[in-house]
């Protein structure tokens, strides 16, 4: 017997031994001082009450000896019941762990842009920048994998083949909870610049970014940290980058070749999760290119292959309307600022930002440019934002198209005016001709699916040249996406 029973045994025989010697008493009480001393009435109820606990504490003690009930304790009773809330079942195993994860996860992804183009110039927009012709070609088309090695640590690494030579577009591991921090990320990416810039090619609301795409540092080669904060209504993010880096990331010299790059988002207004929303943002980046020079040019939002913009290695068979040639350059700053607003199924968007290059051997200029944006969805689905970026996401349609099902898709129609004023006194053998642009954009987007999509743009270029004038174009422009 354990010694819990044995004490518990011990505690009532001791209570019986205690209650017969004080039945004893009371009987020698009852014969030596006669029938006087004794009051019948109380003495017998007492008698019996004693006998009644005797018996159950009889009764007990069998009960301990045969089952091994809880434990008595000296100064106090406790059912069976009370005493489990003080029992620790040693038994007990712990509560099942789910499984722990299998490292590395991989995930395939990849998309396409097949487009088909349509150029109607006039005389005069022939004669500054040529005669373009029509064309269809893949504008993108990439495959990558991403995924996890460790909780905390992601990755990502993604390729394009539609240019003549497969090239990196975003290739980087992502470390996340780093204290202070938030996340740290290494390699090459968009960086922090521009809520258009920020906005996947897969869910772009027209075939190409705004005028100001071509103003902006994009994909370099870098470390850098972003967060969110606790209520999901703020974000940052910084960078520092080397600069300029080429089609695989790469880059080279020792006369500067570093870059910084930076992006602080708000929503001050945030109701009916995201029906009704206000976003402001501002954007800064500072460059000292390590080879001295720069450039920046632009097509009329429309391309045939792809252009890497920023760095003037441009592969489109459509030629720069505005372009500042390559330039003498000891440094470059920028300044953006951000804006948009949703309200119900409408949606506006617009940025504005400053270049000041200071170049080598002549006088500092400044370009600027600007857009507005809108989109209304027809088929009523909601454009989804994403707190922790500080973007705008991807439609996904109500009712998919589907044969003998029925189901229409989503359907939105868009419209844009960008404007980039790119002339100024540029320096060097191969100085651009500067020139200032107009576009006014129309667009139809027809959501198939998830992964497919089909676009419609129509745009018109008002392009001014300072030597030979005004001049304009008028392109079409159609795309088939697939993207998984």
């Amino acid at each position: 017997m354990s010694k819990t029973k044995t004490v518990g045994s011990f505690m009532i025989i001791r209570r019986i031994a205690t209650l017969l010697f004080l039945f004893a008493s009371i009987g020698l009480v009852r014969t030596s001082f006669g029938q006087e001393a004794y009051v019948e009435t109380d003495v017998e109820r007492r008698l019996l009450s004693m006998e009644s606990e005797i018996e159950l504490l009889r009764n007990e003690l069998a009960a301990a000896k045969t089952v091994g009930s809880a434990p008595y304790h000296e100064a106090s009773y406790s059912t069976p019941a009370e005493e489990a809330r003080w029992v620790i079942n040693t038994n007990a195993g712990l509560p099942p762990c789910p499984p722990a994860a299998t490292y590395p996860t991989v995930k395939v992804s990849g998309f396409f842009h097949l487009d088909t183009d349509w150029f109607d110039q006039n005389q005069a927009n022939i004669a500054t920048v040529g005669d373009i012709q029509d064309g269809s070609g893949f504008r993108r088309s990439r495959l990558g994998v991403n995924g996890n090695v460790a909780e905390n640590v992601n990755y990502n690494m993604e390729y394009d083949f539609a240019v003549s030579q497969a090239r990196f577009t975003d290739v980087w591991v992502n470390f996340s909870e780093v204290a202070l921090l938030g996340n740290v990320r290494i390699g090459r990416w968009r960086q922090p610049f521009g809520m258009d810039e920020l906005t996947s090619v897969r869910e772009l609301p027209f075939l190409e970014r705004s005028l100001l795409f071509s103003m902006s540092p994009f994909r370099q080669t870098g470390i850098g940290f972003y967060d969110n904060s606790e209520g999901e209504n703020m974000t940052w993010a910084a960078s520092v980058i080397r600069y300029q880096t080429d089609n695989f990331g790469n880059t080279a010299g020792d006369n500067g070749g570093y870059g910084f790059v930076g992006r602080y988002t708000m929503l001050p207004i945030y109701q009916d999760d995201g029906e009704r929303l206000v976003h402001l943002g501002a954007d800064y980046f500072y460059v000292d290119p390590s080879l001295n020079t720069t450039r920046f040019a632009s097509q009329p939002e429309i391309q045939i292959v792809d252009s890497t913009g920023f760095q003037g290695n441009i592969l489109s068979s459509v030629p720069p309307f505005i372009d500042t040639g390559v330039v003498p350059t000891n440094h470059v700053s920028s300044y953006r600022l951000e804006a948009a607003a949703a309200y119900g199924r409408f949606y506006v968007q617009s940025e504005a930002q400053w270049l000041q290059l200071d170049q080598l051997g002549g006088p500092n200029q400044t370009i600027e440019a600007a857009y507005i944006q809108g989109r209304y969805i027809l088929t009523g689905e909601k454009l989804p934002y994403n707190r922790k970026t500080g973007v705008f996401g991807g439609i996904t349609p109500f009712h998919d198209v589907k044969p003998c099902y029925g189901g229409i898709g989503a359907w939105e129609v868009t419209a844009r005016w960008s404007y980039a004023d790119f002339n100024g006194a540029w320096v060097g053998a191969n100085a651009g001709p500067g020139r200032q642009l107009n576009d006014a954009t129309l667009g139809l987007n027809w959501y198939v699916n998830k992964f497919t999509k089909f676009q419609f743009n129509y745009i018109h270029a008002m392009l001014n040249d300072p030597t030979l004038g005004d001049s304009h174009a008028n392109i079409f422009a159609a795309r088939c996406q697939l993207a998984f």
